[in-house]
C-alpha cells in the first residue's frame, strides 16, 4: 500500500514539472547564479570549501614538501618528522601506486637509513588501518613478511573488517589464508562467518560459528547483530533457520526478529553500514541515494538512521546537505545529543569555536545536556590547538556539569604534554588518571607511556609501570610498546627496568618482534652489557618462531658493543657464529670488524676478514679504506697504509677524503715522519679537501715533536686563514703542550693570552696542561697564577668568562706543595672555600655508548660507521 501510494504521489510530481517546464527554463539564469553564490558561501573555515582547488593545494604542497625531505632522509640526511607513516601519506596524497610506495620503502628499508626506519615499519600497519588506508594496507603486510617480522593476529583481523565493510568478501578470505588455525581468534572467525552469509555459504559459515565459544564460557559473543543478522537471513532463504539459530544461541548471538521480520532488520542494517561505508570514500552521493531509497522503501525512518546520514553529510564536507538535514531532523524532533555531537565535530574540525559553542547553548534550551562526547570533543579541539588554558577551562566545565572525566578525556588530555610541560601540568593529569572509576585498558596505558617517554619523566614512567603490575594490563600491551618502553630506558642507562620489561613481556607471553629483540640487544649494549645482549641473542635463536628475528641489524649490534670495548676475541666469536647460522653480513658489519681490528692493533685479523668479503661478494666503501688506513697507521704499519691509499685511488671508485688524510698524517706523526706528513698535506690541499682543526692538532704533535716549534706555530696560522678555520681548544692545548716540549715558557704564555683574546673558551684540561708546564720549567709561582685564574680568582694571569677548573687538582696541588708553594697553595685554598666556587671533578664516570665505532678520534670530527 505504502509503495503503491509512493509511486501515484511520484507520477502528480513528474506531471507538474512538465507543466511547469517552460517557467524553470526561463528563470535557470538567475537560479544557476543564485546557486552559485549560495555553494561559494565558506563552511568549514578556514579550510573553507572541502574538496575545492583552494582546499587541496596547500595539503598538495606540504605533501610534497614532506615527500622531498623523504628522498633526503631515506638516503641517511636527517630525520622525517612522523616516519615512514608520514612519507606513505605524503606519496598517497600525491597519487603515487602502492606499488610505487612499495618500491619506494624497499629502497629505504634496504639502504644505509635501514635501522632508522625498522622501528617504523611494524607500526605501519596499524596506522594504515587507523586512516583506512586498505588498498595500501597489504603492501605494508608484505613488506613485514619479507623483513622477517609478520604482523600478528590483531593486524589481520583489522584488515579484515576493513574489507568486510568494503564488501570486499573475497578478500576476507583471501587474508584468511595466510593465517594458521592457532592464530584464529573469535573476531576473526566471526569476520569470515558474516563474509560467508554474504557470499552465500552457508557450510562454511557453520563451519566457523562450530569454533566460536559457546556464551556459558564466559566470553562475550564476537558475532555483532549485523552478522546474526545476515546470517539468519541466508539460513531462511536455504530454509535451514532452525539449525543455524540453534547455533547462534549457543554462541549469544543477538537474534534481532524472526523469519517474517529478519528481512527488514537485514536491510535497514546493511543501509546503515553502507551509508558508513561511501562516507569514508567521500561519496555522498551514493550515500544520499541509499537514503532516499529507504525514505521510499516505507521503513519506519528513526533518528538513527537520520544521524547516520547526517555522519556521511558532515564527513563528507557539504554545507548545504548537513545544514538542510539538521534543520529537517528539528523539524521533524529527531535531532538529540548524538546530532548534536555530530554537527559539532563538524565546526570543531573548521575551527569554528563561536557556532560549536552557540550549539552547545542550543543543546541546553532543548533540554539536552551536553555530555562526555560532547565535552570530549570541545577538549580534543582545544588541545589540538594548543589551547591549554581552554583545555583546563572545558575540563572544569564538564566537572561542574557533575559529568567525570573518562578513558577518553585522560587520553586527550595525556597529548598535551610535551617537553615544556611543568610538573603541575603533569600533576594534575596524572591525578585524574588516578582518580577514574573505570580500569585503565590498553590505549590509555598507552597513551600514559607514550606521553612519560615523550616529556622524558622515565621516573614517573617506572612507578606508573610498577603500580599496574598487578593488574594484568601488561597481557594487552603490545610488543612494539615494550619496544618503547625498553629503548627510552636503555638510552636512559636504567638496565634494571629494561631487564624487568623484557621479564613482563616473557610473563605475560607477549610474542616479541624482531624490532623488539632489537631495542633489548641495543639497550643492553649502550649500557655495555655486550656479554649478556649476546646470551639474549643465543637464547632467542633456539626458539623456532623467534630464530628468524636474529637478523644482521640485531648481531652488528652485539658486534658494536664487543668492538666499542675492544674484545676482538669476541668480535670474532660472534661472526663465527653469524657465518655457522647463515646470517648475512653486509658491509656494515665488516667495518664494524675492522674497526675493531684497528682498535686493538690486531690488523693481522683484518686479512681474513677481507678475504670474507671478496668471497661473499661484499663491495667495499669509503669507510672500509678509511678502517683499514687508520687500523695499519696505528699499528706503525705506514708503507701498507700508503699502499691501501694508492690501490683505492688506482680503483677509481673512491676518492681519499679529510678523514682519511688525517689517519695517514696521524700516522705519520707518530713514526715522526715530517718530510713525509707535509707531503701528505700538499697532496690533501691540492686535492682540495680543506684541513680541520684535527689536521691542524697532528701538524702541530707532529712539528713540535720534531723540534720545530715555529714551523707549527706559523703552520697553524696560515693554514686557519687559507681556510677560515678558527682554532679550537684541542688545537690551542697542542700548541701549549709544543712550546713546553720546546721549553718556551714565554711562548706558551703568549698562546694562551691570543687564546683568550680570540674569545676560545678554555676547559679543564687545558688548565691542567699549562699548569704542569709550569712545573715542569720550574714555575711554580706562574702554576699558582693560571689556577686562580681557572677559577676565576685575582690573578696576575688573565682568564676566560666562567669558572673552568683544573683537572687534576689535587695532585697539581701536592707538587705545588713539595716545590715550596705550601703558603699560596693554602691561601688559594681558603680563598676558593669563602667564595663558595665549586671543586670541579677530574674524572667522569663510564659514559654509556652512545655511537659505533668511528674513523676519527676527534670527537669534534666523527663520522659513525652506522
Amino acid at each position: 500500500m505504502a509503495f503503491s501510494e509512493a509511486v501515484s504521489m511520484f507520477s502528480w510530481a513528474a506531471y507538474e514539472a512538465v507543466s511547469l517546464v517552460w517557467m524553470e527554463l526561463a528563470m535557470f539564469g538567475v537560479a544557476a547564479l543564485v546557486y552559485l553564490a549560495f555553494m561559494d558561501i565558506p563552511f568549514w573555515r578556514p579550510k573553507k570549501k572541502i574538496g575545492s582547488g583552494q582546499d587541496q593545494k596547500p595539503s598538495k604542497s606540504a605533501a610534497q614538501d614532506t615527500y622531498r625531505r623523504w628522498q633526503q632522509v631515506k638516503n641517511g640526511d636527517g630525520e622525517l618528522k612522523g616516519g615512514l607513516y608520514a612519507a606513505v601519506t605524503s606519496m598517497r596524497e600525491l597519487g603515487k601506486s602502492s606499488s610505487q610506495i612499495e618500491q619506494e620503502l624497499r629502497t629505504a628499508l634496504g639502504g644505509e637509513a635501514s635501522q632508522k626506519f625498522l622501528p617504523d615499519l611494524e607500526q605501519l600497519p596499524t596506522d594504515m588501518i587507523r586512516d583506512d588506508a586498505i588498498d595500501v594496507l597489504p603492501m605494508a603486510l608484505h613488506l613485514l613478511e619479507d623483513f622477517g617480522r609478520p604482523a600478528d593476529p590483531a593486524t589481520y583481523a583489522s584488515l579484515m573488517a576493513a574489507q568486510l565493510r568494503r564488501r570486499d568478501y573475497d578478500g576476507v578470505a583471501a587474508i584468511a589464508t595466510k593465517l594458521t588455525d592457532e592464530s584464529l581468534t573469535p573476531k576473526i572467525l566471526a569476520i569470515l562467518a558474516t563474509a560467508a552469509a554474504h557470499r552465500k555459504q552457508l557450510e562454511e559459515v557453520l563451519s566457523h560459528l562450530s569454533r566460536l565459544p559457546s556464551a556459558g564460557e564466559g566470553s562475550r559473543c564476537a558475532l555483532p547483530a549485523s552478522g546474526a543478522a545476515q546470517i539468519l537471513a541466508l539460513a531462511n532463504h536455504e530454509q535451514r533457520a532452525d539449525e543455524v539459530k540453534a547455533e547462534l544461541q549457543r554462541i549469544g548471538a543477538q537474534i534481532k526478529g524472526a523469519r517474517g521480520g529478519g528481512q527488514w532488520s537485514v536491510d535497514v542494517q546493511r543501509s546503515m553500514s553502507s551509508m558508513k561505508s561511501f562516507a569514508r570514500n567521500k561519496d555522498l552521493s551514493s550515500a544520499t541515494e541509499v537514503f532516499e531509497k529507504l525514505k521510499h522503501s516505507g521503513v519506519s525512518m528513526k533518528p538513527q538512521l537520520y544521524n547516520c546520514y547526517l555522519d556521511a553529510c558532515v564527513q563528507c564536507g557539504s554545507a548545504k546537505s548537513s545544514i538542510a538535514l539538521f534543520e529537517e531532523m528539528k523539524q521533524l524532533g529527531y535531532v538529540d545529543v548524538v546530532s548534536y555531537n555530530t554537527m559539532l565535530k563538524a565546526y570543531l574540525a573548521s575551527n569554528r569555536m563561536e557556532e560549536a559553542r552557540a550549539l552547545v547553548k542550543e543543546m541546553s534550551t532543548r533540554g539536552l545536556p551536553a555530555n562526555k562526547v560532547t565535552y570530549n570533543e570541545l577538549l580534543n579541539a582545544r588541545v589540538e590547538s594548543r589551547d591549554f588554558r581552554g583545555m583546563w577551562t572545558i575540563v572544569d566545565e564538564m566537572l561542574r556539569a557533575g559529568l567525570k572525566v573518562n578513558l577518553i578525556t585522560c587520553s586527550i588530555l595525556l597529548k598535551s604534554l610535551s617537553e615544556h610541560s611543568g610538573d603541575s601540568e603533569v600533576a594534575r593529569i596524572m591525578a585524574l588518571v588516578d582518580g577514574l572509576e573505570e580500569p585503565i585498558d590498553e590505549v590509555l596505558f598507552s597513551s600514559t607511556i607514550e606521553a612519560f617517554i615523550r616529556i622524558g619523566q622515565l621516573g614517573m614512567l617506572s612507578q606508573f609501570i610498577e603500580a599496574q603490575k598487578t593488574k594484568g594490563i601488561f597481557k594487552g600491551i603490545s610488543a612494539p610498546m615494550f619496544g618503547a618502553m625498553i629503548k627510552a630506558f636503555g638510552e636512559a642507562g636504567n638496565v634494571h627496568q629494561v631487564r624487568e620489561l623484557w621479564a613482563q613481556m616473557q610473563e605475560n607471553q607477549v610474542k616479541p618482534t624482531a624490532i623488539t629483540i632489537g631495542c633489548v640487544v641495543e639497550a643492553l649494549v649502550i649500557n655495555r652489557r655486550g656479554e649478556e645482549a649476546w646470551q639474549l641473542v643465543q637464547e632467542q635463536v633456539r626458539y623456532d618462531d623467534r630464530k628468524q628475528m636474529i637478523n644482521t641489524v640485531v648481531y652488528s649490534t652485539v658486534l658494536k658493543g664487543f668492538a666499542v670495548s675492544k674484545r676482538i676475541d669476541k668480535v670474532l666469536a660472534v661472526y663465527k657464529e653469524m657465518r655457522a647460522n647463515a646470517i648475512a653480513c653486509n658491509t656494515i658489519t665488516y667495518n664494524t670488524m675492522l674497526d675493531a681490528c684497528a682498535k686493538c692493533s690486531a690488523m693481522e685479523k683484518a686479512a681474513q676478514l677481507l678475504e670474507d668479503m671478496k668471497e661473499l661478494n661484499v663491495e667495499p666503501d669509503i669507510i672500509t679504506y678509511s678502517t683499514i688506513i687508520k687500523g695499519y697507521c696505528m699499528t706503525g704499519e705506514i708503507d701498507l697504509a700508503f699502499s691501501v691509499l694508492n690501490e683505492m685511488k688506482s680503483d677509481g671508485h673512491f676518492e681519499p677524503d679529510e678523514i682519511m688524510y688525517n689517519s695517514i698524517l696521524d700516522g705519520c706523526a707518530r713514526q715522526r715522519q715530517v718530510t713525509e706528513s707535509l707531503k701528505i698535506l700538499d697532496e690533501m690541499q691540492a686535492q682540495g679537501i680543506r684541513p680541520s682543526n684535527y689536521t691542524l692538532s697532528i701538524l702541530v704533535k707532529l712539528l713540535g715533536n720534531a723540534r720545530r716549534l715555529g714551523q707549527a706555530l706559523q703552520t697553524v696560522e696560515d693554514l686557519s686563514k687559507q681556510h677560515g678555520l678558527r682554532p679550537n681548544i684541542q688545537v690551542y692545548t697542542c700548541m701549549v703542550h709544543a712550546c713546553f716540549q720546546n721549553k718556551r715558557f714565554e711562548r706558551a704564555l703568549a698562546v694562551y693570552d691570543s687564546m683568550i683574546q680570540g674569545g676560545c673558551r678554555a676547559d679543564a684540561k687545558f688548565y691542567s696542561v699549562l699548569v704542569r708546564g709550569c712545573l715542569q720549567l720550574h714555575q711554580p709561582a706562574k702554576a699558582i697564577q693560571v689556577i686562580r685564574a681557572a677559577y676565576k680568582l685575582p690573578s696576575t694571569v688573565s682568564s676566560g668568562p666562567s669558572i673552568v677548573g683544573v683537572e687534576g687538582l689535587e695532585e697539581l696541588c701536592s707538587k705545588l706543595k713539595a716545590s715550596g708553594e705550601q703558603a699560596a697553595v693554602e691561601e688559594f685554598t681558603a680563598e676558593l672555600e669563602r667564595s663558595g666556587r665549586q671543586h670541579f671533578s677530574s674524572k667522569s664516570g663510564r659514559a654509556p655508548i652512545k655511537n659505533g665505532p668511528s674513523r676519527d678520534r676527534n670527537a669534534k670530527n666523527t663520522t659513525r660507521l652506522y
